[in-house]
């Protein structure tokens, strides 16, 4: 009987130390994982700040294109009126017969 104690304890033993190896080791791989997951994290986060930069950075450099492509469209088109306010004044006059001649304009 003495000798089938001793296994029965011996085979106890044997199973505590490999379920406490195995618990061990699982902790340390959740540990590792944890580390690995924050790494991800703060990887992601400085990815997602470049891209956001980075597409503020196009937007500002679109709005600044659209503005400047504006500002010639006004220009052109300011330049467009005053030719063209030109020309209808002189055929005005050349049809009227004042032509070189200038006239007082009273209010």
């Amino acid at each position: 009987m003495n000798t089938q104690l001793a296994f029965a304890f011996g085979m106890l033993a044997m199973t505590a130390i490999v379920m406490i190896a195995t618990i061990v080791v699982g902790i340390v791989k959740v540990i590792k994982l944890e580390k690995q997951h924050k790494e991800l994290d703060r990887a992601s986060a400085k990815e997602v700040e470049f891209v956001h930069r980075h597409i503020t950075d196009i937007e500002r450099n679109i709005y600044s294109e659209l503005n400047e492509t504006r500002r010639r469209f006004d220009e052109y088109t300011d330049n467009l009126k005053r030719e063209l306010q030109a020309y209808t004044d002189s055929r005005i006059d050349k049809a009227i017969g004042t032509a070189g001649q200038k006239q007082l304009i009273k209010n």
